[in-house]
């Protein structure tokens, strides 16, 4: 049996058990969700966390199970391959759309959305910003509503997500092994025959932010590279970003760039974060903004700096709310 298979077997039977106990066991679980909540309500005046928890851990489950569902329908269903790939492109964006959708509906989250008229077209190389577990669906939502077909460089951790496997895997996406001597070359043949409609988009970063990994990180750089430390210093908010993936992209293909930046988000990069009740009616800000492919270096030393310039002003941004992103 191979890896894929293995793992699909464990992971698609216990979603779609999970879906429909939780569905079952939903007033149950409400009805103890409350109390709790009402506890800590008095104790320690916190938002209702367990009741929104409960909820959103349904749907992400349900929706689990229908994108699994969906994509077996398109298999079935899709005469050519051409047609089997755009519907799979339609279920992964409603997959995250419906994630997103949920979040910002249960925790009351507004967002405020400026330069989504730069995204289109294509091709382009989507450099996004990663501070929480609430921020992968944005790419969906506001980048490939343009007409933009993205394509994927995600860590391979992420496989374990059923729905992520089966459909991600469909299509021209990259689930990376970072540690792998072949990371570089999959992301390359990621871009080689990107076309107008066609994006990919790469988390720089490679993991979400937290002030613990931002010291490791800078302790990592001091070791392997002091010039890429140098780069880094002042960092706050944002982790130095691995130049490699992005200079691969920049090496494969003429594309213009989209910098993805988002602020409201920090301090919710694991479900304990959002526990403490702190998310509930944030302000999110969503800036992106367009960069010429000439207008980028075009040596691999100067390519570097100028990500890192990026990465600072995004930083910037991030951390005082009257700095403007001046594109």
């Amino acid at each position: 049996m191979s890896k894929t298979a293995a793992r699909r077997l464990k992971s698609i039977p216990a979603v779609v058990f999970g879906s429909i106990l939780a569905v079952a066991l939903l007033p149950i679980l409400l009805a103890a969700a409350l109390v709790v909540d009402l506890v800590r309500k008095v104790a320690r005046r916190t938002p209702f966390m367990a009741t929104r928890l409960v909820l959103f851990g349904t749907v992400y489950l349900l929706a689990e199970t229908l994108g699994l569902a969906a994509a077996a329908w398109v298999w079935l269903t899709s005469w050519t391959e051409a047609a089997r790939r755009r519907r799979t492109y339609g279920v992964q964006t409603r997959w995250a759309k419906t994630l997103l959708g949920t979040v910002s509906t249960l925790f009351g989250l507004r967002f405020t959305v400026d330069g989504a008229g730069t995204v289109a077209p294509g091709p382009i190389f989507v450099l996004a910003r990663h501070a929480s577990i609430v921020d992968n669906p944005l790419p969906a939502r506001y980048v490939s509503p343009a007409g933009i077909r993205l394509r994927y460089v995600l860590k391979q951790e992420l496989l374990a997500d059923p729905a992520l496997d089966v459909v991600g895997n469909r299509l021209p996406n990259a689930f990376i092994d970072r540690e792998s001597p072949s990371a570089l070359q999959r992301i390359a043949d990621l871009a080689r025959d990107i076309g107008p409609d066609d994006g990919v988009l790469i988390y720089p970063e490679g993991t979400r932010f937290s002030r613990a990994k931002l010291e490791r990180s800078r302790k990592s750089l001091e070791r392997r590279s002091p010039r890429l430390a140098e780069l880094a210093q002042g960092l706050r908010s944002v982790l130095p970003p691995h130049p490699g993936g992005v200079l691969t992209l920049l090496e494969s293909a003429r594309a213009d760039v989209i910098i993805l930046a988002h602020r409201g988000l920090e301090g919710f990069a694991r479900v304990k974060d959002i526990w403490r009740g702190a998310m509930v009616g944030k302000s999110i800000d969503v800036r992106m903004w367009r960069i010429p492919y000439d207008r980028i270096p075009t040596t691999r030393e100067e390519r570097t700096e100028w990500l890192f310039r990026v990465w600072h002003e995004i930083d910037e941004w991030a951390n005082d709310r009257g700095v403007a992103l001046d594109h």
